[in-house]
């Protein structure tokens, strides 16, 4: 019996993306949404943009994997079912 698996883990932008989507927000609602709490340090709006941009994009930040577990607290809890099933 031969079982497929997709090996290839999510990188933290994809994973970021994954839950900005399935929150259902636009990107400056969900940073908007991300920033409460850190007030004056918040992340600003061109480097949250370059967590949305391809890995050889001049703009591509990394997405630190501290600040995704942040996101899964803010976003988590507003995912809909991206799937069409019930």
């Amino acid at each position: 019996m031969m079982v497929c698996m997709n090996t290839k883990e999510k990188t933290t932008n994809e994973r970021l993306a994954e839950l900005v989507k399935g929150a259902g927000l636009s990107q400056p609602a969900a940073l908007t949404l991300f920033n409460r709490g850190f007030g004056i340090r918040g992340i600003k709006e061109s480097t949250w943009k370059g967590y949305f941009c391809k890995p050889d994009s001049t703009r591509y930040r990394g997405f630190d994997p501290n600040l995704l577990e942040h996101a899964e607290k803010v976003f988590g809890p507003l995912q809909h079912d991206t799937t069409g099933q019930k």
